[in-house]
């Protein structure tokens, strides 16, 4: 594993510097390691513009942090709950902004045990993790084994298999959500296309990595996602504060669309948040089929 950012990377390193001491700031010496992943630990990183339907976005790569915990119970334990002191730091902090040019940070929580024993399997979002991660932190306590390697043909018939389950689940929620919107059931169909965008994102990270984390975050989903496309980073734009909003709307349809009766979503917002999930499909399905087919 490296210690030192890419040269192209350094432009973060304040940034990752900022977000590795608050994160060690109220964890009371429970994590092991982080590890940054992904776009900017690879140095390939993308802040760019395109243009849409006559309209200009940016879209950004996120910085990718796996933080290693000591042990298991610290991410269940009610009264040690290190991922929810992390969040609430990082937000009140000011590192979580999403203007252009000022990466969010998407991080993912582990023990080191778990993370041990998903290498000695050949588990390869792990296996690459270890080969191409930075690590930030290390408290020296511990060490990651050896990766086990899989072999192609075992990892593509994993990922054939993982694809035909997850993807056409999506797609099922995709063809509800138009179903519910017709009976005018505005939550339902925003729930509905929150499932569908969360099983695209792990159709993406079953085929690429093997991996699916524990998590319904589909904000987070999709900033570890977008190592694998660029095209995936241009799906849910965030030039505006309405393209914010229904965003926003989108990620809390998991639990507010179901269980809080003053949640408001407008048939023209989910029209839109329609579209862009179709798109998502699309992206999805293509990127996916050319990995798994690939020689």
């Amino acid at each position: 594993m490296k210690t030192k950012l890419p040269k192209r990377s350094q432009v973060a390193k304040d940034k990752l510097d900022r977000i590795v001491q608050a994160i060690l700031d109220v964890t009371e010496n429970k994590v092991a390691m982080i590890i940054l992943f992904g776009s900017y630990a690879r140095g390939d990183w993308v802040q760019d513009t395109y243009v849409e339907n006559h309209n200009t976005y940016s879209y950004e790569s996120d910085l990718d942090l796996l933080v290693v915990l000591k042990k298991g119970k610290y991410l269940n334990h009610s009264s040690l709950r290190v991922k929810d002191k992390v969040e609430k730091r990082l937000e009140f902090g000011g590192l979580k902004r999403t203007t252009y040019r000022d990466p969010w940070p998407t991080l993912i929580y582990e023990s080191v045990d778990t993370i041990n024993k998903h290498l000695e399997k050949g588990q390869y979002f792990y296996s690459d993790v270890k080969k191409e991660g930075v690590l930030l932190y290390d408290s020296g306590e511990f060490q990651l084994a050896e990766a086990k390697i899989l072999p192609w043909k075992e990892r593509r018939d994993n990922a054939r298999e993982d694809f035909d389950y997850w993807f056409t689940k999506g797609v099922e929620c995709v063809i509800d959500a138009h179903n519910i919107l017709k009976r005018e059931s505005l939550s339902k169909t925003a729930f509905e296309l929150h499932q569908a965008t969360e099983s695209f994102y792990n159709t993406i990270l079953l085929v690429f990595t093997g991996y699916k984390p524990k998590l319904h975050d589909i904000r987070k989903l999709g900033g570890i996602t977008g190592n694998y496309s660029e095209e995936l980073l241009k799906v849910f734009p965030l030039s505006s504060p309405e393209q914010i909003e229904c965003f926003e709307l989108l990620v809390k349809a998991y639990i507010e669309a179901r269980y809080n009766k003053n949640y408001k979503i407008t048939k023209e917002q989910l029209l839109y948040l329609i579209e862009r999930v179709e798109r998502l499909k699309t992206v999805t399905e293509k990127i996916c089929l050319d990995k798994i087919n690939d020689k």
